[in-house]
């Protein structure tokens, strides 16, 4: 680097110095005292810019022998940022929710909940900001430590030494923050309790495959759902902890809703905890915006799917039934085909939850029909759906008090012992420093 030469000749500009005040006629002791020191100094600092290399790998070959590495550091980190994240934000959601069922009293224990919360979060926020200066610029700062450690009269000694010792300390010291850690937290609290379950799996069409962003609700002896959420893009959907408070043993109906049509799935009604596949019988997503849904008895026989096209052998066995083309309002339909004879859709159109729908109804006779579609079409994005999730406010208050009791855990474990891990990580590079022969602090001899 561009600071060690400079570093170099100002190392030997001061054992210059020193052995001409160490070998001046001038009978003052005190003058020879400081020659000798600047000799010294000016030894010390060519010695560290000599070793400038074996001190950057001095570093790492400590951190092998104590069997640490800095990407496993940058993982943990990164693991228990994403933990308080996902408390943080369950709790903003939980928050919106008791606000929502009229418990504004519950609010203000939530709210010294999320402070904890964020008192840790801001914590591991700082320790990764230094990491990541330590681990970027360790070579810049070791280099600038050893500059300023080699300018005559010991103008910079201190705050070198300093730099040079936080360098090496900080560098192999936090990788091994991880293990101090282990060594002295408790273990995680379960913030659920053993009271609450989950409601959660997948929505499928007739043949099993995936139907995007459904959107699932849940009712109990009302016309209003209790809670509603949107699926991702592969059915998938979670009811439960932290967002729901949904007590064990609980019998919920459910309802699935998909490009504007209320259906109804198999099973119809879920138990808490409950886990699987709720299927819709009548309806046949083909992907890429278009869905066929299927009213009357009907029995799909056999099926070709693939994206562009659709056929279907379909078995009616009421006197007549209807097939519903559904499509997003950019999917284009070239052909529709019924038992060989083309079908002229008259697409009506309808919004639903930001999106554009349209629709086609197509008679089916009693016996066997041959259905074939030709279609072009991008996908189906998110519907714009709010969400509501589910709290039994007669049980919140063991479960706040819960939230509370971890909140106090990730306070101790995510910021008291990395503070105090630092604060040794500290000590130890001033003492470094002084042995060095410098300090924290600028002077002059």
């Amino acid at each position: 680097m561009e600071m060690l030469p400079l570093a170099y000749a100002l190392a030997l500009l001061t054992y210059s110095l020193g052995a001409l005040l160490y070998g001046s006629p001038i009978p003052v002791r005190s003058v020879k005292r400081w020659g000798v020191a600047m000799m010294y100094d000016g030894l010390a600092s060519a010695v560290l810019v000599s070793t400038y290399s074996l001190l950057l790998r001095l570093g790492e070959y400590l951190l092998g022998v104590l069997g640490a590495s800095w990407p496993s550091f940058i993982a943990w980190l990164t693991g228990r940022t994403a933990t308080l994240v996902t408390v943080y934000l369950a709790l903003q959601s939980l928050a919106a929710t008791l606000k929502l069922s009229g418990a504004d009293v519950l609010l203000e224990l939530l709210k010294h909940v999320g402070n904890l919360v964020a008192a840790s979060l801001t914590a591991i926020k700082m320790i990764y900001l230094i990491s990541m200066i330590v681990y970027s610029l360790r070579d810049k700062i070791l280099a600038l430590g050893v500059l300023l450690y080699a300018i005559p009269l010991r103008v910079g000694k201190g705050v070198g030494a300093a730099m040079v010792a936080l360098s090496l300390i900080y560098y192999v010291g936090l990788p091994l923050m991880p293990a101090f850690a282990l060594a002295f937290e408790s273990p995680q609290l379960s913030t659920a309790g053993d009271r609450y379950g989950s409601i959660s799996g997948s929505v499928v069409d007739v043949l099993g495959g995936s139907i995007p962003y459904p959107i699932v609700s849940l009712y109990r002896g009302s016309r209003d759902p209790v809670a509603t959420i949107v699926g991702d893009a592969e059915g998938e959907f979670y009811f439960g902890p932290p967002q729901d408070l949904i007590p064990l043993g609980e019998e919920f109906e459910v309802e699935v809703v998909f490009m504007g049509y209320r259906l109804r799935p198999d099973p119809a009604s879920v138990v808490v905890p409950w886990s699987g596949v709720l299927r819709i019988g009548n309806a046949l997503y083909a992907g890429g915006g278009l869905a066929l849904m299927m009213v009357g008895v009907l029995e799909l026989r056999a099926s070709n799917l693939s994206l562009g096209s659709v056929e279907l052998e379909i078995n009616t066995l009421s006197p007549e039934a209807t097939l519903i083309l559904l499509k997003l309002k950019s999917v284009q339909v070239s052909e529709a085909v019924v038992n060989g004879e083309r079908v002229g859709c008259a697409w009506s159109s309808f919004s639903w939850r930001g999106l554009e729908i349209e629709e086609c109804y197509v008679s089916l006779k009693a016996g066997e029909s041959f259905v074939s579609i030709s279609y072009s079409g991008d996908g189906y994005p998110r519907p714009d759906a709010e969400e509501r999730h589910y709290v039994d406010v007669g049980d919140v208050v063991d479960y706040l008090n819960a939230l509370l009791t971890a909140a106090v855990s990730y306070l101790y474990s995510y910021l008291l012992l990395p503070s105090a891990y630092l604060a040794i990580l500290s000590a130890s590079s001033y003492a470094l420093s002084r042995f060095l022969g410098g300090g924290l602090r600028l002077r002059v001899l």
